[in-house]
């Protein structure tokens, strides 16, 4: 059974992340999650009291506090905190995401980093670099990213709207730091997801040139709407309520298309327990609606951008590149 695994999820305090914290504390796994705040670690811990004792939290929950992942100064507190208990991780979950569409301009973290490619890509790939060393190397070991279909212009959420592209990385850099150049916020995050991807394939072309048995997994939740109107979108429905309140009672209660936030957690703890994704490399799967409010989580295609090995590895040298121009130095993985 799988159980007494030391488990780091990022974004496991609310929406999905949420969900699969309840699931993998069930089965008495080790969870240690980085919580922003005193007060969103105080709603986290009133919400989880739903579910398990106190002295069951005592024993299984571990928050690493005050940890702001736009921030790259507070991956460095994520890594020495391991460090300090000497704790070897077993599974990395990569979850934490943020979108703001319907903003006209940018949002940066505290290096200047528009916001979106800091949370969702920079951070948590400074956070590998950060704790690969401190990974168990066996064949249920894994990292987990969210990612997200609409990094595809092909898929049904990718085609709406400005679609992905980070054009072979011409300009990038001046589109996510201080120039902001042509900036749109759902581009923005669509491109996120794009490098969550290309990073993920780079991540397992190098674990592979190591020998390591850590399986690297992207996968796509699909159209999660929470009922409470938290988590992922409690950011971009500022910009547009009327819209988000309109396109959420569509999406959920006339054509069927919205996962339940509930069922999505079950599904990131699922793929954390299936003995079938051990030591298997590389994986992108897809919670694919294959009928009215009826998904199915496969083995999915990625898009062709997302397939470009080259590409992959310039993300990963300019990922490098940006976090030491800020003083931030990666490892050579």
């Amino acid at each position: 059974m799988f159980k007494n695994k030391n488990i780091l999820i990022t974004g496991g305090n609310s929406g999905i992340g949420f969900q699969a914290t309840i699931n993998l504390l069930k089965s008495k796994n080790n969870l240690y999650i980085p919580i922003r705040s005193e007060l969103r670690k105080e709603q986290f811990f009133t919400k989880v009291q739903k579910y398990f004792d106190k002295s069951y939290l005592n024993k299984y929950i571990n928050i690493i506090e005050n940890i702001d992942l736009s921030d790259l100064e507070n991956i460095n507190k994520v890594q020495e905190f391991f460090i300090s208990k000497n704790i070897v991780l077993d599974i990395i979950i990569l979850n934490a995401g943020l979108q703001y569409t319907g903003s006209y301009y940018p949002k940066v973290s505290k290096q200047g980093i528009e916001l979106t490619f800091a949370v969702n890509h920079l951070a948590h790939f400074y956070l590998v670099n950060s704790l690969i060393e401190l990974m168990s190397n066996k064949k249920e070991s894994r990292i987990i990213i969210t990612s997200s279909d609409v990094h595809d212009p092909r898929s049904s959420g990718g085609n709406i709207g400005k679609k992905a592209g980070l054009k072979n990385l011409v300009s990038f850099r001046e589109e996510i730091t201080g120039e902001f150049c042509e900036f749109n916020a759902d581009k923005s995050y669509k491109n996120s997801k794009l490098c969550n991807i290309l990073f993920a394939k780079e991540l397992s072309r190098r674990l592979q040139k190591l020998s390591s048995k850590i399986s690297v997994i992207t996968w796509a939740p699909g159209l999660v709407i929470p009922n409470d109107g938290s988590g992922f979108f409690r950011y971009s429905k500022r910009f547009n309520l009327f819209g988000y309140i309109l396109f959420s009672y569509l999406a959920k209660n006339i054509l069927g298309i919205s996962e339940s936030v509930e069922y999505a957690g079950e599904i990131l703890s699922k793929i954390v327990f299936d003995s079938n994704l051990n030591d298997i490399s590389y994986v992108h799967l897809s919670n694919k609606l294959i009928s009215y409010k009826k998904h199915k989580l496969i083995q999915s295609n990625v898009s062709n951008e997302a397939n470009n090995t080259e590409l992959a590895s310039k993300l990963w040298i300019l990922s490098e590149e940006i976090c030491r121009s800020f003083g931030f130095v990666t490892l050579n993985i």
